[in-house]
């Protein structure tokens, strides 16, 4: 599928945030917000709103950093000093100021093309999608290996549109007993069509074909599927 590809700016206050926003040719059945992981918007992250696009998809990717510093690019965490450079970046980012500029994001995104997005992050990022979709109106979430989720509860249950979550079983940031909370969470929502899914093998960073240290095809493909099957289903949904 032929795709468009744009470097666009938001507007956020006095001021503008970036993002890397991709189409396919002609009308999208769906638009996505995806939200990266601590290392910034990378050739990983840019190749997965690639996938989602072909699949029909017209998806934003925005600069979260772009407060701290504009157009950051870290790796994907095999290297020791970009990541801990990255740790550094997200353990600086305010969330609360970065939730208002995703809403921001999904706003533009909404405008631009008449639909209402669904929200998809990774890591940092899984948890800013549910900060997200408790503060605005999306479609759908979708939370990857969302880090510290268990503290968010009330987000969890305030978010209004259907969530699914995805762990792998072998996750350094989220151990067992955490995914056992969160699922509570989700389980407490009494929602129907929410969806939690566990991985058996997988670990942090599972999806990231990028990562080569943790890359596990099988649930990266897995995953993909479930993904674009709860995007659709959302969307047609309204």
């Amino acid at each position: 599928m032929l795709l468009d590809y744009q470097n666009v700016f938001i507007p956020i206050a006095h001021d503008l945030m970036g993002g890397y926003f991709v189409t396919p040719q002609g009308r999208p059945r769906g638009a996505v917000v995806l939200i990266q992981e601590i290392f910034g918007v990378t050739p990983a992250m840019r190749s997965i709103a690639d996938d989602y696009a072909e699949a029909g998809y017209a998806v934003l990717v925005p600069d979260i950093y772009w407060r701290l510093e504009r157009d950051l690019s870290l790796g994907n965490g095999e290297d020791p000093v970009q990541r801990d450079s990255a740790v550094q970046y997200s353990q600086r980012y305010d969330e609360e100021a970065g939730t208002r500029d995703l809403v921001a994001a999904a706003q533009w995104l909404e405008n631009k093309l008449a639909i209402k997005p669904a929200v998809l992050g990774f890591c940092l990022g899984g948890r800013m999608a549910v900060r997200l979709a408790a503060a605005a109106k999306v479609s759908a979430m979708v939370s990857m290996y969302g880090v510290g989720l268990e503290k968010h509860r009330s987000e969890i249950l305030g978010i209004a549109c259907p969530v699914q979550l995805h762990f792998g079983d072998n996750d350094n940031h989220n151990p067992l007993e955490v995914i056992d909370s969160i699922e509570k969470h989700v389980t407490d929502r009494g929602n129907a069509d929410d969806e939690l899914f566990i991985y058996p093998g997988a670990e942090h960073a599972f999806y990231n074909r990028y990562r080569s240290d943790r890359f596990n095809e099988g649930a990266h493909r897995q995953a993909k599927e479930r993904v674009l099957k709860f995007l659709a289903k959302c969307a047609e949904r309204g």
